[in-house]
């Protein structure tokens, strides 16, 4: 019998090899050496990420907030019960709830429904669903990410529904 989903292990993110590392240190230290006003520019685009964060941010927070009045008293239970589990894998169900709420840009915890848009109302970035999240998914549930083009939802997920879909159409990863 498999293991329940509540003892899925956490996330865990991997580390940068000592050599990325000291080749990225290099690179910008060379940068900075040959072309200091690099550095300028690189600070002017950092303070105008700050302003627009703090400009932006209120209205994310405001957003959630609502999400969160709205949904009182909802969990990860009513997200489940949108799926059959003796079809869809529940350890899959519970870390696309999980990795979702992390991903959030709040730190409130927003209960999630399925029928949510990762895009409108989660307010995700398409940038960080392709690069983080799916990755994250896929090491939780012991996904693979090979073959994800014959994915019969490859291409289609825009909701947090269509995102358990496609892990569990997605095959078991090899051991090694």
């Amino acid at each position: 019998m498999k293991q329940a989903s509540r003892f899925m292990p956490k996330y865990e993110p991997r580390k940068a090899s000592k050599h990325a590392l000291i080749a990225f240190l290099a690179i910008a230290v060379a940068i900075v050496i040959y072309q200091p006003w690099y550095l300028l520019v690189i600070a002017g685009i950092a303070l105008l990420v700050i302003v627009w964060s703090g400009i932006d941010q209120p209205k994310v927070e405001r957003h959630f907030q609502s999400l969160c009045k709205d949904r009182s008293g909802l969990s990860i239970c009513e997200f489940a019960r949108e799926f059959d589990p003796k079809v869809v894998d529940t350890w899959i169900i519970r870390a696309v709830y999980e990795q979702l709420q992390a991903a959030l840009p709040t730190k409130q915890n927003v209960p999630i429904k399925a029928s949510d848009s990762l895009f409108d109302t989660l307010m995700l970035d398409e940038d960080d669903l392709d690069l983080e999240l799916v990755e994250e998914i896929a090491q939780r549930t012991s996904r693979s990410l090979e073959g994800y083009e014959s994915n019969p939802y490859y291409g289609k997920v825009t909701t947090a529904r269509n995102l358990v879909l496609f892990f569990n159409h997605q095959a078991r990863a090899n051991a090694t």
